[in-house]
């Protein structure tokens, strides 16, 4: 820091005493917002917070409550505030103290896990680091580059599985931290956390079990450049928005507020993370921050709640309370005792959390883990001593709910359809299948529901589902088509008869079935005809609707039926 900058803190601190901060603040230099991006401060009057932080360059920080108006302002935003006479107090940042290691001093060693990271890699020591896992664990850990930036930095992600190139029937949970650039509490404890599941694979068999049946994809820094600016060698100067003094957590499109909620270009880090969240279908995933302590759950633009909210606050309360349990008493205790719903906190618009919930149909928690954004190395070992149960015990979560494929009943070849939850889905909390696998996973509180699937050009299904907390069901489903095809059956080739015991099918002269078989509604075989008698045993269905599927040499009929 130049004695310039160091003298203006002085002044502007001594101006802080003063009635009127105004008086001062006129003082304040570019040179300031060139070497940090923004400054921390408080509005006299917290009611102008959420008008405030549409205005260029005024964001609302962490820390910030409907009570209390918290923002991060750069050069424009403060300027805009000074113009306008909106009265405000600086919020001088802490200093932090910091240990940085480089490359070649942080060795990662195979089934040897690191000791607590009492330090910061520097930016070449972090990508080192990663590369290393993938070295020492080529079986369980790839690197996989999503983006470059324009200053070469890279956004790298740590792909963890017991079979890396086949993850067909497994769900996709992903933790990405600081992409606020100057909140570097979840970086070190990402990389503390790879780490710690790759070394304890064939020694903890909850680490063993996530690696075998969930695909873990971890990208411990987001906004490198946020976090490095110029220097690769030191985060002291860590800065909350990218290159572009963009805030990216405001930057996605956003349920409410449409495609450009901030009024700035997509950045490339938000244009990687869309991208790579579409290509690797996310169902599960946390967003990791600093400059509170609290678990926030979606929705952060909407006051009306999530069709999941119940399932979300267990999910959050159990993720505060693990860490209860492994920290110091007041830790992770703001707001509702360590959890809330975003929107009650303050409104984000444009935020990742409610893209990936919306758009993406997938469920992201968003994590405060530090009052300090930057805290001292030698605090670290403490975060992450009180934060690695509650880590590993989200990434279980992924392996709970509802869960299963959609096939076409004629073909077997997997189907994009939309699970839903009558009388409780909303806003988008439906999940579809993949159009590649046809495997879903759909999160939700224990409870009985009406589950309905709809694809187009397929008969919908629908079915009653008893979901337990903790556990998994699995609720396989075939569809079949809808709409005749021209080398269909005409209804008027088939007659069919019942009685007690057996469904009888009667056909026109020129047709010879060679296959029958009834499904029940929710696309299940129930019955095949193996005599090729034309008939199925009646006694081992009971009344109800049906689907009937009549083969032939040349021609298909698949009709709906009614047993009394």
């Amino acid at each position: 820091m130049t004695a310039s900058v160091r003298g203006f803190f002085a002044s502007l601190s001594f101006c802080l005493l003063l009635s009127n901060p105004l008086l001062c603040q006129h003082n304040l230099s570019s040179e300031i917002f060139d070497q940090q991006g923004g400054i921390e401060i408080e509005l006299a009057d917290h009611s102008l917070a959420a008008e405030l932080d549409r205005h260029k360059g005024i964001t609302i920080d962490h820390g910030c409550t409907h009570e209390k108006a918290k923002l991060y302002v750069t050069k424009a935003g403060y300027d805009y505030l000074v113009r306008e006479g909106i009265s405000f107090n600086y919020l001088k940042r802490p200093e932090a103290i910091l240990t940085m290691k480089g490359p070649g001093e942080i060795p990662v060693y195979k089934s040897a896990c690191l000791p607590a990271m009492d330090f910061y890699p520097t930016y070449e020591a972090y990508v080192e680091m990663m590369y290393l896992f993938a070295e020492q664990y080529p079986d369980l850990c790839e690197i996989i580059i999503i983006g470059t930036l324009d200053s070469g930095r890279e956004l790298l992600v740590a792909h963890l599985g017991d079979e890396l190139s086949s993850n067909d029937d497994e769900p996709n949970f992903f933790y990405t931290s600081t992409m606020h650039g100057d909140e570097t509490a979840g970086f070190p404890l990402m990389l503390q956390l790879i780490d710690h599941l790759l070394c304890n694979y064939d020694k903890d068999d909850k680490v063993k079990n996530l690696l075998d049946n969930v695909n873990i994809f971890i990208n411990p820094l987001a906004n490198p450049d946020g976090t490095y600016t110029d220097d690769n060698s030191t985060i002291q100067g860590a800065t909350r928005r990218n290159a572009n003094f963009i805030d990216l957590n405001r930057n996605f499109p956003d349920p409410e507020a449409g495609e450009n909620p901030d009024n700035r270009p997509t950045q490339d880090e938000t244009k990687f993370f869309m991208e790579f969240a579409e290509a690797q279908d996310i169902h599960l995933s946390s967003n990791i921050h600093g400059g509170a302590e609290v678990v926030n759950y979606p929705w952060d633009t909407w006051e009306k709640l999530h069709a999941d909210d119940t399932w979300w606050i267990e999910t959050a309360r159990a993720y505060a309370d693990t860490c209860h349990l492994h920290s110091h008493s007041n830790y992770l205790r703001g707001l509702q005792n360590g959890i809330t719903n975003g929107y009650a906190w303050y409104e984000v618009d444009g935020g990742r959390q409610d893209y990936m919930t919306y758009f993406q149909r997938s469920r992201e928690l968003l994590l405060e883990l530090s009052e300090r954004k930057i805290p001292d190395a030698t605090k670290l070992p403490e975060l992450w001593e009180a934060n690695r149960r509650s880590l590993v015990n989200y990434m279980q979560e992924a392996l709970y709910g509802l869960r299963g494929s959609v096939v076409d009943c004629k073909s077997g070849e997997p189907l994009k359809a939309e699970i839903i939850m009558l009388d409780h889905d909303k806003d988008n909390s439906s999940v579809f299948s993949d159009s590649i696998e046809g495997n879903y996973f759909r999160y939700l509180d224990d409870g009985i529901y009406e589950a309905m699937i709809v694809a187009d050009g397929y008969d919908t299904l629908t079915s009653q589902l008893t979901v337990l907390d903790d556990e998994v069901l699995v609720w396989d489903v075939e569809l079949c088509p809808e709409i005749s095809s021209i080398h269909e059956l005409d209804s008027s080739d088939v007659v069919l008869r019942a009685d007690q015991n057996y469904l009888y099918l009667e056909f026109s002269q020129n047709l010879s079935p060679t296959s029958l078989q009834l499904y029940a509604v929710d696309g299940k075989l129930l019955l095949r005809d193996t005599d090729g008698d034309n008939r199925l045993d009646r006694s081992q269905v009971s009344s109800g609707a049906y689907v009937l599927k009549v083969t032939t040499a040349h021609k298909e009929l698949t009709k709906k039926l009614f047993l009394p």
